[in-house]
């Protein structure tokens, strides 16, 4: 037998033997804006993420021609369904069929199958008609020879919402339902519904793990955006690739999405991921050309950050460093009220009240704000995130209350268990809580779980940052900068010059505290 016979036999053996390597993935991408019917608030970013989903999916060579992206009053029932439908008939057997959904979703009565614990419902708002829970679920299911990946970045996606809600939170949540039964009427279901009923075949990725926390647009460089939707295009980027295999697994994404979603929404949104199992599975491959390696960036390639500042009712005081004044896509709001300002973060979240002519307080909030979006490059996919837990709940915390945080180190092979631990309060003072000397702290940490010392609400009040990092070894130049430093906070750079010295990660958790 000839050698080149022989390599070819081979290479058929391998194809032959690992039917994935054939397999194809499609994708259909619905995004809306605009709705016709009365009561709904129209969106800024759900079309935003259709085309940054849609740009991101065939950068990775999914299949995705233009009748598959349905945007505004492309989307109704009809068209929706329809594509599906196409969709499944084009593919074959083995392949990934992706369908991602940004715009409002909403509740409604329970309809047979009755099987929701709450009694509702939940449903995609399309531009005409809407599509139930179980409806999808009873698609996905006669779709069992097929993998399937299903993203809904709207309100009610935690059974499937984006909402318009209070403050500046422009919410993707309907306001009432937008069916008429007898323009379409229901498809006969055959599952028995999306609760009774989890499709191993399926993943589904939703904006929130409940149904009844509100989804809200954000600002991602300059544009209205769901949170999910853009992490998500960033997954698909490389991002969340900690093995570097250019494969997604489903432990990838739960690793990567709720850390990054959590601190965009200021710790309001959590992702759901289903279904817990198999954690393993490869959801999405990412053949495309280049594919990001998420390795944090070093103090040469940080990126050079202006906080962008909105204010309201005058002028900044002084000469405020490092800001770039906007008035959409803000990273703080200064709301000026004679002596005082308010001061909020781009969700809309109250974080503190400053004097309107002190520039030093106003530059303590940049100063914490230019910190926060740099430690956020340094969460290094290719280790397990720091969980953060506080056992009193995501609530506002009030003055004497203790406060219980537990660190739960997820990632044993790294040995990452010398800890260091600060607080940024709501005013930008930093406080240096471990490890003291003056406390006979241990340096390192021998047993994960590990519980703080309760820690008591006091002035300042506002919003807080707990941010711990953990290291193969004692980082004693980042932690004697930190002690030295406090209340102010060093310069970012100083930072992730002594956070470099060695092999650590960062986690972040964000909470409330007032009188």
């Amino acid at each position: 037998m000839s050698r080149k016979y022989l390599v070819f036999i081979l290479l058929f053996g391998f194809h032959y033997f690992n039917p994935s390597a054939f397999a194809a993935q499609h994708a259909l991408v619905v995004g809306i804006n605009e709705y016709p019917q009365e009561g709904n608030i129209n969106l800024k970013g759900a079309v935003n993420d259709a085309r940054l989903l849609e740009k991101a999916l065939r950068r990775i060579h999914v299949q995705l021609p233009k009748k598959r992206v349905l945007l505004d009053e492309q989307a109704t029932y009809s068209n929706v369904i329809r594509a599906w439908h196409d969709m499944v008939a084009e593919a074959n057997p083995g392949d990934t069929l992706i369908f991602t959904y940004a715009g409002h979703g909403g509740q409604k009565k329970d309809a047979p199958p009755l099987d929701e614990e709450d009694n509702s419902d939940e449903t995609l708002i399309l531009y005409q008609g809407e599509i139930i829970d179980d409806e999808l679920t009873d698609l996905f299911a006669k779709a069992s020879g097929y993998k399937i990946l299903f993203v809904a970045d709207s309100c009610h996606s935690g059974g499937l919402v984006r909402s318009a809600g209070k403050g500046f939170c422009r919410s993707r949540f309907a306001r009432r339902s937008t069916s008429n039964p007898r323009q379409h009427p229901r498809r006969r279901i055959d599952s028995n519904g999306d609760e009774k009923e989890r499709l191993p075949h399926v993943t589904f990725i939703t904006a929130v793990s409940v149904d009844n926390v509100t989804v809200c647009e954000s600002e991602f460089e300059g544009e209205a955006h769901g949170a999910l939707s853009w992490f998500f295009a960033k997954a698909l980027a490389g991002d969340a690739d900690g093995n570097q295999n250019k494969r997604l697994e489903r432990y990838e994404l739960d690793d990567y999405l709720p850390v990054k979603i959590r601190k965009a929404s200021g710790g309001k949104q959590t992702p759901k991921i289903l279904p817990r199992t198999n954690s393993q599975q490869v959801v999405i491959l990412l053949q495309g050309e280049g594919i990001s390696t998420p390795i944090p960036p070093t103090v040469s390639n940080l990126p050079q950050n202006k906080i962008k500042i909105k204010i309201i009712n005058g002028n900044a005081p002084g000469r405020l460093r490092y800001i770039q004044r906007v008035e959409e896509g803000f990273d703080l709001l200064f709301v000026k009220n004679g002596r005082f300002t308010e001061v909020y973060n781009k969700i809309g979240d109250k974080m503190t009240t400053v004097s309107s002519q002190q520039v030093n307080k106003w530059q303590s909030l940049i100063n914490k704000e230019r910190l926060l979006q740099v430690l956020s490059t340094q969460f290094d996919m290719r280790l397990k995130p720091i969980q953060i837990k506080l056992w009193e709940g995501d609530k506002l915390h009030k003055r004497g209350e203790r406060l219980n945080f537990q660190i739960i180190h997820t990632d044993s092979g790294a040995r990452l268990n010398a800890l260091t631990l600060f607080n940024l309060a709501g005013d930008g003072e930093l406080q240096f809580l471990y490890p003291l000397k003056r406390r006979k702290h241990s340096p390192t940490i021998q047993q994960f779980p590990y519980f703080l010392p309760p820690i008591g609400v006091a002035e300042p009040f506002g919003g807080d940052t707990l941010v711990a990092i953990l290291c193969t070894h004692p980082p004693i130049r980042l932690q004697q900068l930190l002690a030295n430093n406090a209340p102010f906070i060093p310069e970012p750079a100083q930072i992730i010059s002594a956070l470099h010295e060695q092999r650590c990660q960062v986690g972040e958790k964000a909470f409330f505290t007032g009188e």
